[in-house]
């Protein structure tokens, strides 16, 4: 709660007073009056109250599509230990946008300090979900709630929703532990394989966020192999320009001119393009020069720089 109040407080702090929020989400209006009614609340004094006041009223009848106004009441209750209050604003977020995952945690975590857990497994199979594990952490960590534990886990395994990984390192891991052998067996026979490989995702996600990746094949880069070790390049001019280095070691001159004439000519449809895409497509031209000038494995075709 510290950094979400800290970071309005710097970010969009204003004097003056503003009625309602816009209807758009994380609309500047929205977040002012975040700023605002977080202050007033924060600051304590005869202002709390009424400040909680104009969260809760903007929370039932103003929110934006996004349901953040809500989440924020949500925070602010959870962080006062009011947890049925904390409960019922985060499912007033979660009706605006169903598929936040920080909202279903928090709504988890509430309905966990509120006693609402049966509550939230009535409201469908996800919430089902989030309640047993819930329940399933509580009864790892209260020693008077562990003959809960291995009903729990068993649920959770048949339904699909535990993993090998998890039985082997985490926060489900330690739980595990705590079980006989013949429970462990039941429920390992349940688990599935992570479908997950995490690595392959934080390469995605650092290939997305490269913007060499508009004219360039990253990914293997990103995932620390050699681009010939790929098999999913997609961009021409990586490919273009892999076949010319295969010439190159082959010495194969006429194929490398081929296929050099090929990388040359997406390099000028990128040039086209301007912006971005020109300046990048602008480097590689210069960088596959000096390479083909000056590096030792394009010695065999080094002729061919003129045509760059």
């Amino acid at each position: 709660m510290i950094w979400f109040f800290a970071f309005l407080s710097v970010a969009f702090h204003c004097s003056g007073r503003v009625p309602s929020p816009k209807s758009e989400p994380y609309h500047l209006d929205t977040l002012i009056f975040l700023d605002e009614v977080l202050l007033e609340i924060w600051d304590g004094g005869e202002t709390r109250e009424n400040a909680m006041s104009r969260l809760r009223y903007t929370c039932r009848n103003q929110d934006t599509d996004d349901g953040f106004i809500c989440y924020s009441l949500g925070l602010v209750e959870y962080k006062r230990g009011n947890f049925l209050e904390s409960y019922t604003a985060f499912q007033k977020a979660l009706e605006k946008n169903p598929n936040d995952t920080l909202y279903k945690n928090m709504l988890r975590l509430s309905a966990e300090k509120s006693n609402n857990l049966e509550d939230l497994k009535a409201k469908g199979e996800e919430a089902t979900v989030l309640a047993t594990y819930s329940s399933l952490i509580e009864a790892c960590q209260t020693e008077t709630k562990r003959e809960f534990l291995f009903p729990r886990f068993l649920e959770l395994a048949k339904l699909g929703h535990l993993t090998k990984d998890m039985l082997r390192r985490g926060v489900v891991s330690s739980c595990f532990s705590l079980l006989n052998e013949e429970e462990k067996s039941q429920i390992s026979a349940f688990a599935k394989h992570n479908p997950i490989r995490y690595a392959d995702r934080l390469a995605d996600d650092r290939t997305k966020a490269d913007p060499w990746s508009k004219v360039w094949d990253t990914r293997a880069y990103h995932k620390g192999e050699e681009a010939d070790e790929n098999p999913s390049n997609s961009k021409p001019l990586t490919e273009h320009w892999k076949k010319v280095k295969s010439a190159a070691k082959t010495g194969d001159v006429e194929q490398a001119r081929i296929h050099l004439k090929s990388f040359t000519y997406e390099i000028q449809q990128a040039k086209k393009k301007g912006g971005l895409e020109a300046n990048l497509a602008l480097a590689l031209e210069r960088a596959a020069k000096l390479l083909i000038e000056q590096d030792p494995s394009f010695a065999r075709i080094s002729v061919l720089a003129k045509e760059l």
